[in-house]
């Protein structure tokens, strides 16, 4: 049975977040654009409109790739802080067939 729950407390958070900053020190980034992105979210809000253009021009990459982070992950949206766990509904989950079975378990 394939299940994908990423956990998303304040813990959850930090864990992925370490293991990103682990492997842009590797390749000898000190600040990526993901650690930006993580910290606003810590402070339960998205990033509006003018802070993802400053983003994308501080790191030079073009606002689509800022915007495309930002909305591609759900835990970076202001509306989903409240949320503790998330349920994989990518196209690999759904065709493992485990997701009424995962659904039944948590509820």
């Amino acid at each position: 049975m394939l299940i994908l729950i990423l956990g998303l407390t304040s813990t959850g958070i930090e864990l992925m977040s370490e293991n990103l900053s682990k492997l842009a020190a590797r390749k000898g980034l000190e600040d990526p654009l993901f650690e930006k992105l993580v910290s606003i979210s810590k402070e339960k809000r998205t990033p509006d409109p003018n802070e993802m253009r400053s983003l994308a021009k501080e790191f030079l990459v073009g606002n689509a790739n800022v915007y495309g982070t930002v909305s591609f992950y759900d835990f970076l949206k202001a509306e989903h802080q409240s949320k503790k766990i998330y349920v994989c509904n990518g196209s690999a989950c759904l065709v493992a067939g485990t997701q009424g079975e995962l659904k039944n378990t948590l509820s």
